[in-house]
């Protein structure tokens, strides 16, 4: 059974693995990660659909040695995008991953949909007053 203090915080993992690919990788853009990491994370679980070729290839066997998941790195990176309010709640074990994604993703719809709206109102009211 696993105990629930086992788990190490995501963002300290992820700076440790950022300092460790800028070191070993120093080409690869660690900031922009995420598009790289998706592919290598959905490679390792479906390695009949695709081929890696290259740096990918090299990042991949990297993440492989030193124990990382792919797929894992892949979500903390998704986390790492979220709102400081979903990160507090997944912190405090109020919140699951999978939840507070879907639910950032939400957010960011609503967020889009209102603005949408309100730059609508406002070009409709300055077309009234011309």
């Amino acid at each position: 059974m696993k105990e629930t203090n086992m788990q190490k915080n995501f963002v300290e993992k992820l700076s440790q693995l950022r300092k460790n690919l800028s070191a070993r990788f120093p080409t690869i853009n660690v900031q922009n990660l995420v598009e790289s990491m998706g592919k290598l994370g959905h490679y390792h679980y479906h390695k009949k659909k695709m081929i890696l070729l290259g740096d990918e290839r090299e990042l991949y066997n990297f993440l492989i040695e030193n124990s990382y998941n792919p797929y894992t790195v892949y979500r903390w990176l998704l986390l790492e995008r979220l709102p400081e309010e979903l990160r507090f709640m997944i912190k405090e074990r109020r919140m699951s991953q999978r939840k507070a994604v879907s639910e950032a993703l939400r957010w960011r719809h609503e967020t889009n949909e209102s603005l949408g709206q309100s730059i609508m109102a406002k070009g409709i009211r300055l077309i009234e007053r011309m």
